[in-house]
């Protein structure tokens, strides 16, 4: 069947609107737009590197990107052929920029859904060969605690056929508000977080990189962990 392509004068249209978009709040990670790449507040490019090295070590398939922010590793997943990617997020503003990349790049075997990830939507999800899971459930954490967590995460690996990419806040972090509300993580904050991915119903548990914390107080740890 023959692609049907938006109007020009109408992409032209949305591509200001987005220009616009783009300038009402920061973004959190690396944006298309047109030639160019507007650049995040996060280190997306060297988490997406040791990614990358995993989805194709498992030659996975399928992605999804839970809390995808603006859809860098789900854009960037397709992009490097995997043919089912997709990106959920609750926040409205993320997703329109996800969507727009989507349209205004003419990219394809990307997608989007504006939903909260808990245990619901978890649950309702299909099986994805790979799951990336970052910067998220610490906020969860500090706010319904540990126990709620663990269940999540009990239901996320069943969801991973192969692999999930998953980083979290630790509680050495001490700049942000949000850490005296964290479990104690000891001295060690990446072997607490292996150690409760272990917990949830993953057989082995690798740390594949590191990046600086939101602050640059201290470097996360980000995981691959295997079914």
């Amino acid at each position: 069947m023959k692609r049907k392509p938006v109007k020009p004068a109408l992409r032209a249209a949305f591509k200001a609107i987005n220009a616009l978009h783009l300038r009402s709040y920061e973004v959190y990670q690396p944006v298309l737009r047109g030639d160019q790449q507007v650049a995040g507040a996060r280190e997306s490019d060297t988490r997406w590197a040791a990614i990358r090295e995993v989805l194709d070590a498992t030659q996975s398939r399928s992605l999804v990107d839970l809390g995808c922010c603006e859809g860098y590793y789900v854009i960037q997943a397709a992009s490097h052929g995997l043919p089912v990617c997709l990106g959920i997020d609750f926040d409205q503003r993320r997703i329109m920029t996800c969507v727009s990349q989507v349209v205004l790049h003419d990219l394809q075997h990307a997608g989007f859904l504006m939903a909260s990830v808990d245990h619901d939507l978890v649950r309702s999800l299909p099986a994805f060969d790979s799951v990336v899971f970052l910067s998220v459930l610490h906020h969860m954490m500090y706010q319904h605690g540990v126990d709620y967590c663990r269940e999540l995460m009990k239901l996320v690996a069943e969801k991973t056929q192969k692999v999930c990419i998953f980083e979290m806040g630790q509680s050495d972090e001490h700049q942000e508000s949000w850490a005296k509300d964290m479990p104690d993580m000891g001295p060690d904050p990446h072997k607490w977080i292996a150690d409760f991915l272990a917990d949830v119903g993953f057989s082995r548990v690798e740390k594949i990189g590191e990046a600086s914390s939101f602050l640059g107080e201290t470097q996360r740890a980000l995981f691959a962990a295997y079914k």
